[in-house]
């Protein structure tokens, strides 16, 4: 090892000859193998490494995270913070490392104004890198989230969603006395079309029936695709008599909708839904599993049409003469009360 050697090293950039000629004897030189490890996650570390020739590859749970090249440091991080090392640094090719110990390390610190300023340039950019990762990473985990809560096809929440969330929405309403229904919604007939069409006819329908529904609901509205062609719709603040509306002008709009895939036409497409009230002492279950029976009555009771609880008693005028709802695409109530 020379001066001349230790010159042209970055991390050495701007180091007078008297201070490299000094340094030589402190220093020591280390080779590694191919594959060899140099630094362990988590391990106590008390040592900089300048790479003199070879590359070095950080790792964080096996996976690649940055490479180390001629020139540049590695293990500054740990011995200044006086900690265990954050990453797994291991030789990518054959490599050959000078070796500055705690106490040759600091002795070159205060000894080299251009070594210090070199060193703080270098951990800014890193911790820089770092933050910049830890941002990718945050972001990419928000997509991955919220893919696992969505239905790939419609862009509708889906059931994990609706497992995990309703009960926050239910116990919300309860707290602050607020009217909340929901609504089960099923494709009449779907089958056939998946059957005489192809499951590429019935992913169109599928589509469609998600646009249609995304015209007919407000924003503070919740739509999830809980099965194949179920649906499960969220009314927040709204009571039944405005739930009513609501679904039958959602189950109007889809009966009056021209049907296509390819430029064939498909067969008028009708839903079934099922609605109720949320009541206090009723779990989310107990809401979704009423729901389901109000459904299965209106598909007893002929398709394309919508059933709630006690309908014989008082919903029949009610479906006559729906009130009108607060509009469709702003965050207006439902006739709360």
């Amino acid at each position: 090892m020379s001066v001349a050697v230790l010159r042209e090293l970055q991390a050495l950039q701007g180091t007078g000859d008297e201070i490299l000629d000094a340094l030589v004897p402190r220093a020591r030189l280390l080779q590694l193998e191919a594959g060899q490890q140099l630094l362990r996650r988590g391990e106590p570390n008390l040592r900089v490494y300048i790479v003199i020739s070879g590359l070095l590859r950080v790792e964080l749970d096996d996976s690649p995270l940055a490479r180390i090249e001629r020139g540049e440091t590695v293990g500054e991080l740990s011995l200044l913070a006086g900690s265990a090392a954050t990453a797994t640094v291991v030789a990518e090719e054959p490599t050959q490392l000078l070796v500055l110990n705690e106490e040759t390390f600091w002795w070159l610190a205060e000894s080299s104004h251009e070594f210090s300023v070199g060193l703080l340039v270098r951990l800014a950019k890193r911790l820089r890198s770092n933050n910049e990762a830890v941002q990718e990473n945050i972001a990419l985990r928000l997509q991955f989230e919220q893919a696992a809560l969505s239905d790939p096809l419609t862009g509708f929440r889906n059931r994990r969603w609706l497992d995990q969330t309703l009960s926050r929405i239910v116990q919300r309403h309860l707290h602050s006395a607020e009217p909340l229904c929901l609504a089960m919604m099923d494709i009449d007939h779907f089958k056939q079309v998946n059957d005489g069409f192809g499951h590429a006819a019935g992913d169109a329908v599928l589509l469609q029936v998600g646009r249609i529904v995304r015209a007919n609901l407000r924003p503070s509205d919740f739509a999830a695709r809980i099965g194949g062609e179920e649906f499960a719709l969220v009314l927040p603040e709204t009571s039944m008599q405005g739930a009513i509306s609501a679904a039958e002008r959602l189950r109007e709009a889809i009966a009056g909708a021209a049907f296509k895939h390819h430029g064939r036409k498909l067969p008028q497409v009708t839903v079934s839904l099922g609605l109720v009230e949320l009541e206090r002492g009723v779990t989310p279950g107990q809401l979704l599993a009423r729901a389901d029976v109000a459904l299965y009555a209106a598909k007893q009771s002929g398709r394309n049409r919508t059933e709630w609880p006690r309908r014989a008693a008082s919903g029949e005028k009610a479906r006559r003469t729906p009130p009108r709802r607060a509009g469709t695409k702003s965050a207006g109530s439902r006739n709360r009360r």
